[in-house]
């Protein structure tokens, strides 16, 4: 397989901040002045993050209804972005492309004077096919096919996911303290669930797995597990776990730490026997039609993601501190799970 190719990263200058993801055609509407609570603080993280989507998206609603409504002004320049819909396996689509249409709708449209076209695509043979034609601006792109999409195409990479402190997550195989079971060699035949973001070889930490076990000369997961399953609740995938109903999980190191501050029990009663280096999820690029007149707005609209309430939803729906410039070394873990 030909090596991947990481282009240099679009960095209009003095941008800092964070940004996600979009969904299909929206109309402009009227802008909301958010309440001084709408900013989600750092102690309200854990138990927010717990919270189901559908949860969170009912309490967006409801603040966009209570909203004051005002003249809508004409958005002379229209954002075209796009992103694949597989990315949230567990969450319903309307409610992904809910959060999206809010953000564009209430900041993107109303305060920034962007028009906003949302597109939703279901595999990465779709966001290709648009990106060929032409038809977007920018895209929010599963890491997997950013890698593999960026060795036929001039994508522009300009913001990464951020938590903890570092670009991207740290995974972590969990069993139960006192179960004997030191290596992952010990698991075969048996059941595991995974936290993760998208399903089978499109999930960094499936490929993580697998490079876990190809180092130690063991067959792939599909042949060595008699089950994988895929979650993006934590709490479907430590409990099991802990309550002694499946024998092993991969979890983000953060999941792990914010369900045992709820629980310490989690924590006495578990341990790891691995840890991965910090994987990217997801990279937000510009596409090679981007205006490049338009392309710094564009950018900065991403990078800011954190700085309105409607973009700090979407951060605490998908679980992230913010968005950070792209930087080359960010992504090369995630690289090398690529790579044969």
């Amino acid at each position: 397989m030909a090596p991947v190719r990481c282009p240099e990263p679009f960095a209009p200058p003095g941008l800092s901040g964070l940004p996600g993801p979009s969904a299909q055609p929206v109309r402009s509407v009227r802008s909301v002045q958010p309440a001084p609570s709408a900013r989600p603080g750092r102690k309200l993280r854990p138990l927010l993050s717990l919270l189901p989507q559908t949860t969170l998206l009912a309490l967006l609603m409801l603040s966009w209804a209570l909203a004051p409504a005002a003249p809508a002004a004409a958005a002379p320049t229209e954002l075209r972005l796009g992103y694949v819909e597989y990315f949230l396996p567990g969450v319903d689509r309307k409610d992904v492309a809910l959060a999206v249409q809010l953000w564009a709708r209430r900041y993107v449209e109303t305060e920034r004077g962007l028009g906003v076209h949302l597109s939703a695509f279901g595999s990465r043979a779709e966001i290709r096919e648009a990106l060929l034609a032409g038809q977007l601006d920018v895209v929010h792109l599963p890491t997997v096919d950013y890698l593999l999409l960026s060795r036929e195409m001039d994508l522009k990479p300009f913001g990464v996911p951020v938590t903890d402190g570092e670009f991207g997550e740290r995974y972590v195989l969990m069993v139960p303290k006192g179960s004997g079971i030191t290596r992952i060699g010990q698991l075969r035949g048996k059941r595991l669930l995974v936290q993760a973001m998208s399903v089978g070889h499109e999930s960094l930490p499936a490929r993580w797995l697998d490079r876990l076990l190809r180092d130690q000369g063991l067959p792939p997961a599909a042949r060595h597990f008699t089950s994988v399953d895929y979650e993006v609740q934590p709490s479907r995938v430590l409990l099991p776990v802990f309550f002694g109903q499946a024998p092993a999980c991969i979890v983000t190191e953060r999941s792990l730490r914010t369900m045992s501050e709820l629980n310490p029990q989690i924590e006495a009663r578990m341990e790891r026997i691995a840890v991965s280096q910090p994987l990217i999820d997801f990279v937000m690029c510009l596409a090679p039609s981007v205006d490049p007149s338009l392309a710094p707005r564009y950018a900065e609209l991403g990078l800011g993601l954190s700085d309105n309430p409607w973009g700090r939803q979407m951060l605490l729906l998908l679980q992230l501190d913010g968005i950070a410039p792209f930087r080359p070394e960010a992504i090369e873990p995630a690289r090398r799970l690529v790579e044969p």
